[in-house]
């Protein structure tokens, strides 16, 4: 297995505690991990979409590549972009429309509602955010310490929220821990999202 050069971790670990404005400055004089940060950063956001209008995965992977070869050919456009994440989720969403309308869909599968549309911009604004606001807080609970990145991992992503038995043999700590731990992990990243200005009143339901 081809493992990475430390130094090279050590600078990616760096770039991806920079903004999203501060990594396209970074493109834009020719800084090539800058770009592959972005690429890391919002490549799950990409792909749910194509995910959820039931596309093949090459069909998928299709999407995945045409979005990022758009982005990085308006890169001249990136700095007056308020919100990147917005901006790309908006490029799949019309790619993967696209994609749908041709009927490249796996076989028997129905297409879904959402696309079932004669224009991209028919798709509704809150399935767009819905998914902004997943990819912000998976990178939020990104800057979380390990037990607590872990633990919210398990209980939200992986197992049924309630599982705590399980949850507590995976983190390792006793049953009883886990509402207190997970209580003040919540409150930890509730603060990361109030520093990147997004509404964390219902934080739970956005961490699917």
């Amino acid at each position: 297995m081809r493992r990475e050069p430390l130094s090279r971790c050590i600078l990616f670990q760096k770039l991806w505690q920079k903004s999203d404005q501060q990594l396209v400055q970074l493109c834009l004089k020719g800084h090539e991990p800058a770009w592959e940060c972005i690429v890391t950063r919002y490549q799950r956001l990409v792909y749910h979409f194509p995910h959820d209008a039931r596309l093949s995965p090459e069909d998928c992977d299709e999407v995945f590549q045409e979005t990022f070869l758009s982005l990085y050919r308006g890169m001249e456009k990136l700095p007056e972009v308020e919100a990147l994440d917005q901006w790309i989720a908006t490029i799949a969403k019309r790619i993967t429309w696209k994609t749908v309308q041709r009927g490249r869909r796996l076989p028997d599968e129905k297409l879904t509602e959402t696309y079932d549309v004669e224009d991209p911009d028919q798709i509704p604004e809150e399935f767009v955010e819905t998914k902004v606001q997943q990819a912000r807080i998976r990178r939020a609970v990104g800057t979380l310490n390990e037990r607590c990145r872990k633990l919210l991992y398990l209980l939200f992503y992986e197992y049924d929220s309630s599982d705590y038995e399980q949850v507590a043999g995976e983190v390792g700590i006793a049953r009883g821990s886990i509402g207190p731990i997970r209580h003040r992990c919540l409150l930890k990243l509730k603060k990361i999202l109030e520093q990147m200005g997004i509404d964390q009143k219902s934080v739970s339901r956005w961490l699917r």
